[in-house]
């Protein structure tokens, strides 16, 4: 009987001071995928927290949902490969990188003479750290690299409960000679390990380690939009992202970010990994699916799609709307003859949104 107690209480202790930690391979590498959703709006408490916590978010409904991609240093640009690849730098030997929207390029391309797309984010992934070494843009179309001088590790491993790191990255970003813009993007992270416990999402149960992120960033970027030439810096972007993590699952189960500028915390916006559920359908896949042509164009522009759009307008680079098209989308071409010689951008209003794209009329 003494015997029969004792093995229910080690059961029981083992169960409830259970703890994970997580190592490297817990962490995507290239070549994994995952998919995450979007959540609903949804009420969540992000002060529960600590040893042994207990963490419902079952209730949790998609609105959308993205595949991340980690893609190998395989292909690309040469530059690109010889920043990132097997022959670069030892801090730069990227593992995998995928796309992100870490930099506001959506804000600022539509006024630049040049097209720019597929920001890339270059990950190192070794035994001790997940750092983040640079960036990619395609600018025209060609992979154009950019190191970060100071490269900050989002992940110090191993984790366990109560480990703290901090990290700070420095990005420099000149677009010369394509384009007169320089950015320069400086954050500094303090993460915490602050719960362990139990979690519960669509996905299932997990036992979990959940990570507080505090990053604060404050970026500047030299401009020529407006007048002559000027260094831009917008307010500090300050961000709390708490993430909750299992073994063996690639990313953080759930992910929900508050931030805003300055003191500003707003609304969590809550991602977590889920099933397939037919919602991947996103602004950047309907971008993707459009192109015009002939481009640069002189009197007609038609275009190539599979994804419906209801109208066009066309901006010059003042910002002002010179041309629309009702029903460009009926009759596969628009009339440009118009236009004076320069570059414009194209407004696609979508069911999902408004998707840019670069005209230049000869």
């Amino acid at each position: 009987m003494k015997t029969l107690i004792l093995s229910l209480f080690l059961v029981s202790v083992g169960t409830l001071f259970s703890q994970i930690t997580l190592q490297v391979n817990d962490f995507a590498t290239a070549n994994d995928t995952v998919r995450m959703s979007l959540a609903n709006p949804f009420t969540i408490d992000l002060q529960n927290t600590g040893a042994n916590a207990v963490w419902d978010f079952s209730q949790l409904s998609a609105q959308s949902q993205t595949l991340i991609d980690y893609n190998p240093i395989g292909f690309g640009s040469l530059l690109i490969i010889a920043t990132y690849g097997p022959i670069a730098s030892t801090p730069y030997k990227a593992t995998y990188f995928n796309l992100t929207n870490d930099l506001p390029l959506d804000q600022f391309s539509a006024f630049l003479p040049i097209e720019l797309s597929n920001l890339s984010q270059y990950t190192r992934r070794t035994s001790s750290e997940i750092n983040s070494i640079g960036y990619s843009i395609d600018v025209q179309g060609q992979g154009v690299p950019f190191k970060s001088d100071t490269i900050e590790t989002r992940y110090a491993l191993p984790l366990q409960f109560n480990d703290t790191y901090t990290s700070r990255g420095y990005t420099y970003i000149d677009l010369n000679p394509a384009t007169d813009i320089k950015f320069i993007q400086h954050r500094e992270r303090n993460s915490v390990v602050d719960g362990w416990g139990t979690l519960t999402t669509p996905l299932g149960t997990f036992q979990a380690l959940r990570i507080r992120h505090d990053i604060t960033e404050n970026d500047s970027i030299y401009q020529t939009f407006f007048g002559t030439g000027s260094w831009i810096a917008p307010p500090g972007f300050v961000t709390t992202e708490y993430e909750w993590w299992t073994t063996g699952k690639k990313e953080f189960l759930v992910r929900a970010t508050v931030g805003g500028f300055g003191q500003n915390q707003g609304a969590a916006t809550i991602e977590y990994q889920d099933i397939y559920l037919g919602l991947d359908a996103s602004i950047d896949e309907t971008a993707s699916k459009i192109e015009f042509y002939p481009n640069p164009a002189a009197d007609w522009c038609f275009f190539k799609s599979t994804a419906p759009f209801e109208a066009i307008e066309i901006y010059n680079l003042n910002g002002q709307v010179v041309a629309r098209h009702e029903n460009a989308a009926l009759q596969g071409f628009f009339d440009i003859s118009a236009l004076q010689t320069g570059t414009y951008t194209i407004h696609v209003h979508t069911s999902k949104g408004v998707l840019h794209k670069k005209l230049v009329k000869l």
